[in-house]
């Protein structure tokens, strides 16, 4: 069976309309096992949000895609499992922590990091942890 985690990038696209938002649409659709760290909610509620303070997204809308999120079937680990693993590899790789908590879930299940934030994947894609980060347009 296929394994990937998903980052809140990918996670958003589900439920707003965006570049890539088809690509993310077929993981779900066909998704194998998804992994996440537990933030992944957090970071969607904060791009729902900022989508609602931007008017592009109504408050009752908001609450919907956050229920919708959460009946999406991710094997979540607690960022107190991730984080001894995060810190050292945010400080390699020069990305943000709450980036490194998927990256270190990535690591420990030897599965892509399927990601649509530019900036982390050119980052971690010419650094040594390249195997385990996938841009969400090159799924297969």
């Amino acid at each position: 069976m296929r394994q990937f985690v998903v980052d809140a990038s990918v996670a958003a696209k589900w439920y707003l309309p965006e570049p890539q938002s088809d690509h993310a649409a077929a993981l779900l659709a066909d998704p194998g096992a998804l992994l996440a760290p537990d933030i992944l909610y957090v970071e969607v509620a904060e791009v729902v949000w900022q989508r609602v303070a931007w008017g592009e997204v109504d408050p009752a809308t908001a609450g919907e895609i956050m229920a919708e999120l959460r009946k999406v079937p991710f094997e979540l680990l607690s960022t107190t499992e991730l984080i001894a693993d995060a810190l050292p590899l945010a400080l390699e790789n020069r990305c943000t922590l709450r980036d490194a908590l998927y990256l270190a879930l990535a690591v420990q299940a030897n599965c892509p990091l399927v990601t649509a934030d530019r900036k982390l994947h050119d980052t971690l894609k010419t650094g040594p942890r390249a195997a385990h980060v996938l841009w969400i347009e090159d799924l297969e």
